[in-house]
């Protein structure tokens, strides 16, 4: 049985939803969710090699599991990509 004060329980950090479009004009929604980043990571235009493309736009970052189902059913989309 585990206790809240594990030390997993301590370093595991929230999942980060994203969900975006690959160019400006398209139409379809793609979801990934990173489950060891920070919100930050995602986001920031500094790094080197990006989590995901700068050409891509960002139509959603939402912190936590419950936007999970809440996006695949505003946007519609079936299938998610999981970023560990």
């Amino acid at each position: 049985m585990k206790t809240p004060n594990s030390t997993e329980e301590k370093n595991s950090k929230p999942p980060v939803v994203v969900v975006y479009r690959v160019s400006e004009r398209a139409k379809t929604h793609k979801m990934v969710v990173f489950t060891n980043h920070l919100v930050d990571d995602i986001i920031s235009t500094n790094k080197r090699k990006p989590l995901l493309p700068y050409e891509y736009v960002f139509d959603e970052v939402c912190v936590g599991s419950s936007c999970i189902e809440t996006y695949k059913k505003r946007y519609k989309i079936k299938n998610h990509e999981t970023v560990a």
